[in-house]
Formats: structure tokens, C-alpha cells, sequence
């Protein structure tokens, strides 16, 4: 079932790196209680973004790995998570390019969907 505080923690515990990301942008909201779609877009969001600029491949290995997990989710808010805060977000910047084509299946599965 959907939780908020566990998407969010489970987040952080895949990408300590961004604590101090995700204490500045949640410390006016409620903190790990802030909503999911804030804080995967606001925080998560950027880093995906930072992470392909950069090029930084063991981080960006990360990432598809933790987005196809969750697009793997047998829950559909879990899901639409990853939709409205990842899928949708690519496709305004230039990382799309390189961002689809290392989608696992679940994740190209979402992406086909989201784009209907």
C-alpha cells in the first residue's frame, strides 16, 4: 500500500547523497512527512537530471535501476508516482534521449502508457 514517509525514506535510503537536498527543500514542508510527488520532484528530479549531465554512469545505473523497480510496483499510486514526478519531467529536458533507451521493460511499459 502507498505511503508517503516510506517512499520517501525508501528515496533516501537508495541515495543517501541527498539528505541535505531533501532537508532543504522539505525543512519548510513536514519534513519526511512532506508529500512523495514534492519530494520525487523537487529532489529526486533534479538529481536525475544532474546525474545525466554529468554523465555519471554509476549513478545514472542507480537511477534506472530504482525506477524500474517502482514502475514494477504492483500499486498503481506507486506507479504514478514514478509517472507524474519522473516520466512526465523527462520529457522536458534534454535527457529523454538518453533516459529512454536504458528504461528496463516496466519502466517502458509506464513510459508507452504515460505517453497515451
Amino acid at each position: 500500500m502507498y505511503d508517503q514517509v516510506k517512499m520517501n525514506r525508501l528515496l533516501l535510503e537508495n541515495f543517501p547523497e541527498l539528505q541535505d537536498d531533501f532537508e532543504k527543500e522539505t525543512s519548510w514542508n513536514e519534513g519526511i512527512e512532506t508529500g512523495s510527488y514534492v519530494v520525487y520532484e523537487d529532489v529526486f528530479m533534479p538529481f536525475i537530471i544532474r546525474s545525466f549531465v554529468d554523465k555519471d554512469k554509476n549513478k545514472i545505473d542507480r537511477i534506472m535501476k530504482f525506477v524500474e523497480e517502482l514502475s514494477s510496483s504492483d500499486d498503481f499510486e506507486i506507479r504514478n508516482l514514478i509517472g507524474v514526478t519522473v516520466i512526465d519531467n523527462i520529457r522536458m529536458y534534454d535527457i529523454e534521449k538518453e533516459f529512454v533507451p536504458l528504461m528496463g521493460s516496466n519502466t517502458t511499459k509506464l513510459y508507452n502508457e504515460w505517453e497515451s
